[in-house]
């Protein structure tokens, strides 16, 4: 039998609760663990909020469409743009271009873009069509060119 000091028992006894560093330990771990969580969370509303801005810009873009539709016998070079009444910050541009006049007569580059700002950066949903008008002449839309 190994006996100890009589000074050893005692210090082995009397310690029951945690160090002020482990404390101190135990705290920076979990402000690192809560931080990050934070920060993550901060993420996913940005991308949720991302999400729903695109997802509103290709309704719009479809009812430009709708209300603004382009007559493919009257099709010619041209540049429109607008503005949407109840949606503030949200614009409209749509380019029409002839692709190769001599061989390929009739046949337009139509892109329609529709532009906002995210987060102090200027954001936009696009998309770019080809439409075929052999006939045409000159564009009649229903918006005012800008």
């Amino acid at each position: 039998m190994i006996f100890a000091p009589f000074f050893m028992k005692k210090s082995l006894a009397s310690k029951k609760g945690l160090t002020l560093v482990e404390v101190l330990l135990a705290l920076v771990i979990l402000s690192v663990g809560v931080s990050s969580m934070m920060m993550a969370m901060s993420r996913c509303l940005a991308v949720v909020r991302t999400a729903r801005n695109r997802d509103v810009a290709r309704g719009l873009i479809q009812r430009i469409d709708l209300e603004f539709p382009i007559e493919r016998v009257d099709l010619a070079e041209l540049s429109e743009s607008g503005e949407f009444d109840e949606l503030d910050g949200y614009t409209w541009f749509r380019d029409i271009q002839m692709v190769d006049e001599e061989y390929r007569p009739g046949l337009f580059l139509v892109t329609l873009r529709v532009q906002w700002s995210e987060r102090g950066r200027d954001a936009f949903e696009e998309i770019t069509m080809y439409k075929y008008a052999p006939d045409a002449e000159s564009v009649t839309s229903q918006a005012g060119t800008n």
